[in-house]
């Protein structure tokens, strides 16, 4: 069958849905992209740490580290020009509250693949930390991503359809589709109710800020614990904060995310500047613990988003990233990590073109 006849939606203008959307239309599939936004990646694939994992974040979960690591290759290939070539990147295990020690930490870089480097990180307190590490990882840059992601679809026959909200009728007019919407996943199954899944919605604060010159060219993570982070911000020269328990202002399990009306307003507006809500001073109290310069933090403004995992998940705090096939025609993508969006659209193109009958020769000309 001629791949140009069959119609396929992808819901969700992530950076999963635009991936997904990118490899069906090069298999030579008629593509729609659906996407309620008035632009991509206002969601959760542009709120985050913009960390291109390979692992080291997973110590508790072998399978998120492996993936990660495995998966790196294929986003550089696609949207290498997007990644940072700067800063350095370190690790620290902190000496109290972490669930992995300095020894088994550096016993799952090694049995994963890993290369790390002890040294010393003078913003870092040591005698907070039990182990510091060099390791090789990189940031991407979420206006370069941005770009480069209308830069590919505008070269391909992709139908772009922002601000558009796709109805469960709209679905039934296309020969397959894809949900590739994280967090709005459930809500997006149409006629398949029966496939809805129970999920950990968990609404995050970002806060952006402006550091002193002591952290200029330094990406740092304290764990696994008491998990804090400081990223740089592509090329902004302010920095995202993350911790692993004043990011999360309200979580529940079940099929829709329970969003307080007073955060609602504040979801996926990219940085907000004074905002209402926020968590910035715990932030730098827990922080500073660790390195004393965030005490000398200015706060910018505060990205608010919601993150969708599994439910059950702390212990492991695994991030796989799951294509299922929700019923005939109909596909589901749940997100892990950003790195492996190359990996699921391939999966997924691959499960069309077998379930649609197509000549896979036709399909990769």
């Amino acid at each position: 069958m001629d791949p140009s006849r069959i119609t396929v939606a992808v819901v969700g203008g992530g950076i999963f849905g635009v991936t997904a959307a990118l490899e069906l239309a090069e298999a030579g599939f008629s593509v729609s992209l659906h996407e309620q936004a008035a632009d991509l990646l206002q969601g959760a694939s542009g709120i985050n740490q913009y960390r291109l994992h390979r692992g080291f974040h997973y110590p508790r979960s072998a399978p998120t580290a492996v993936e990660s690591r495995n998966s790196e290759a294929s986003f550089v290939a696609v949207y290498g020009e997007s990644v940072m070539k700067s800063p350095r990147h370190f690790y620290c295990i902190a000496r109290d509250g972490s669930r992995t020690s300095p020894e088994a930490f550096l016993a799952f870089c090694h049995e994963a693949g890993l290369e790390s480097t002890e040294v010393d990180l003078p913003i870092v307190r040591s005698d907070m930390v039990g182990l510091t590490i060099e390791v090789r990882e990189s940031l991407f840059d979420p206006s370069r991503l941005r770009a480069l992601c209308w830069a590919k679809l505008s070269a391909s026959t992709v139908h772009v359809l922002l601000n558009t909200t796709a109805t469960a009728e709209i679905l039934r007019g296309f020969d397959f589709v894809i949900v590739a919407a994280y967090a709005n996943t459930n809500a997006l199954l149409g006629d398949h109710q029966e496939a809805i899944e129970t999920y950990q919605y968990e609404v995050c604060e970002k806060p952006v800020v402006r550091l002193p010159r002591s952290f200029d060219g330094i990406s740092v993570v304290i764990m696994d614990g008491p998990f804090m982070c400081a990223d740089p911000l592509g090329d902004t020269g302010l920095f995202v904060l993350g911790n692993v328990v004043h990011a999360i202002h309200s979580t529940n399990d079940g099929s829709a995310p329970d969003i307080d009306p007073e955060l609602a307003p504040l979801l996926n507006r990219g940085i907000v500047k004074n905002p209402t809500i926020t968590r910035f001073p715990e932030f730098i109290e827990s922080g500073s613990q660790f390195m004393p310069g965030m005490a000398e933090a200015e706060h910018v403004g505060s990205m608010y988003t919601v993150r969708t995992v599994l439910p059950r998940s702390d212990a492991t705090d695994e991030r796989p990233t799951l294509v299922r096939r929700v019923g005939e025609g109909f596909y589901s993508i749940f997100s892990g990590k950003v790195g492996t969006c190359v990996a699921a659209a391939q999966e997924v193109r691959d499960a069309i073109v077998r379930e649609a009958g197509v000549d896979s020769n036709a399909a990769a000309g």
